[in-house]
């Protein structure tokens, strides 16, 4: 029987919403207000958890639901489907045919060449290859399908997750999506002073404390009117309302936070040259304020994001940047850092890093990020359960190799012998909620002996549990007992 003809046999029964799908909404593609239509739905799983979620769903498979009509809809999925057809002219037919019933966006998801090694028994077909149950599958490479989408489709497509895309119809909303979905540290401020007219008018003033917190400036003219307009009835002004709030909030270097905010746009207009950086009037209203508030002319603001972009790609510069971070664990040849501390690297690793996000997306679960000094390689690296394990182990590596535009993993799941996690509160930042509770439970293992000698032979799980066997201790919770006599507590335990 022909591979067109089994298609249908590669149909699964999740239970739950596909990762495209969930990725949409998690991103913000997908609400209740918007359409969505699923091109080759399969057995409608999606379709039904949409309904179910009051989100306007429809679809269509060429073999469970032939009958149904092709609509058009705000969103549309194309999962998993390009690499179910073993002919390159009809893959691309399906791709335009997605993208024509596309009002906003379209979602390509297809698997990729770090999942060939699951395929037991395939042999060689096309360029693709034929499984045992008389399916064909085409693996890509991360960069070989972003390249392949973007000249099917004649736009920047934008990666959000390892074999997963999204393309824009409008460079407006592909502009609004990188910025909106691009991380920025946060503020927390603390009203140190009283002050009579602060609180009368508390509410309105902490919102403009807060909108400057996170841009940098005051709100420009069109900006946040109903605030403005608040502002200006209790105080007579905004900017009268803002010497208010800077002085209830002594202990705040205002302007350093404009300089960091500053620095956070350079980041963010260096990685949207990575999908051909758009002119100043197709930028979100926002940030074309942040660049006027922050930098001033346009060209002067791509210019020095430019020599930021180029200063990433420089190893030298990269490693010297990772000799000053103030947050990480440095190593001789790399520098580790947990998710929750990005933002708090010095610009050139963060856009290091964020080159790297722009060709994979987001990693699920990763929340330690390795970033190399000596070559274009960034890894992504998950250890569950890494706040409550006192020594979590590594699941899995997603290797991003940068220059090349390659990705490939390594899953350690099955491992009996997996890499185990020391020394936590050195990955983290100066306000990670848990880094005191960290750090107490490493001065305790270096003052039993435990993370003393030959390192290597702890970094594993198995001589983890050997040096805690020998010595007599074990772990319970993020402290180190004794072990008594007879008894067999697991380590890691809590």
């Amino acid at each position: 029987m022909a591979a067109t003809e089994q298609r249908h046999r590669t149909a699964i029964v999740r239970g739950a919403l596909s990762r495209p799908v969930r990725l949409a909404i998690d991103l913000g593609l997908v609400d209740v207000d918007a359409t969505v239509f699923d091109y080759g739905c399969g057995y409608g799983e999606d379709l039904h958890e949409l309904t179910k979620a009051g989100i306007s769903a429809a679809g269509w498979d060429p073999h469970f639901r032939p009958d149904s009509p092709k609509k058009s809809a705000d969103v549309v999925n194309l999962g998993y489907v390009i690499n179910v057809i073993p002919d390159a002219a009809e893959r691309h037919r399906v791709v335009l045919d997605a993208w024509r019933l596309s009002e906003r966006a379209l979602v390509v998801a297809a698997r990729l060449d770090s999942e060939r090694r699951s395929l037991s028994n395939g042999r060689p077909h096309g360029d693709g290859f034929m499984t045992a149950h008389g399916t064909f599958q085409k693996f890509f490479g991360q960069g070989e399908l972003r390249g392949w989408l973007d000249a099917v489709l004649e736009v920047e497509t934008i990666a959000v997750a390892p074999g997963i895309f999204v393309a824009f119809k409008a460079e407006e909303d592909a502009n609004e999506f990188l910025l909106r979905t691009h991380r920025r540290r946060r503020l927390a401020v603390r009203v140190s002073r009283s002050d009579r007219i602060y609180d009368e008018h508390r509410t309105a003033l902490d919102a403009l404390i807060a909108f400057f917190g996170e841009r940098g400036r005051l709100p420009a003219k069109t900006e946040q009117l109903e605030l403005q307009r608040q502002l200006a009835d209790a105080v007579g002004s905004v900017r009268r309302a803002w010497r208010v709030a800077v002085a209830v909030t002594p202990d705040v270097d205002w302007d350093a936070v404009a300089a960091e905010r500053r620095q956070d746009l350079l980041v963010e207009l260096a990685l949207l040259k990575l999908n051909r950086r758009p002119t100043f009037t197709k930028l979100p209203e926002t940030t074309r304020h942040d660049v006027r508030g922050l930098v001033g002319p346009y060209k002067q603001a791509t210019a020095d994001a430019d020599e930021l972009l180029y200063s990433a790609g420089n190893t030298a510069l990269v490693s010297e940047a990772a000799d000053q971070s103030p947050v990480g664990k440095r190593l001789p040849t790399s520098l580790y850092v947990h998710e929750s501390a990005l933002q708090d690297l010095p610009p050139v690793l963060r856009v290091y890093e964020g080159c790297a996000r722009w060709l994979v997306g987001e990693v699920d679960g990763a929340n330690l990020i390795k970033l190399a000094t000596d070559k274009p390689k960034v890894s992504y690296l998950e250890y569950p359960d890494f706040d409550r394990l006192p020594h979590p182990v590594l699941r899995r590596t997603t290797f991003v190799r940068v220059g090349a535009l390659d990705v490939d993993q390594r899953d350690y799941s099955d491992s009996d012998n997996p890499p185990v996690l020391h020394r936590k509160e050195t990955f983290v930042g100066p306000d990670h909620p848990l880094k005191s509770k960290f750090e107490r439970l490493t001065v305790q293992e270096e003052r039993f002996g435990l993370l003393g000698g030959d390192t290597r032979t702890i970094g594993n799980l198995r001589g983890w549990q050997e040096r805690l066997q020998e010595m007599g201790l074990t772990l319970h919770g993020h402290r180190v007992v004794r072990r008594r006599s007879g008894a067999d507590s697991p380590t890691g335990s809590v």
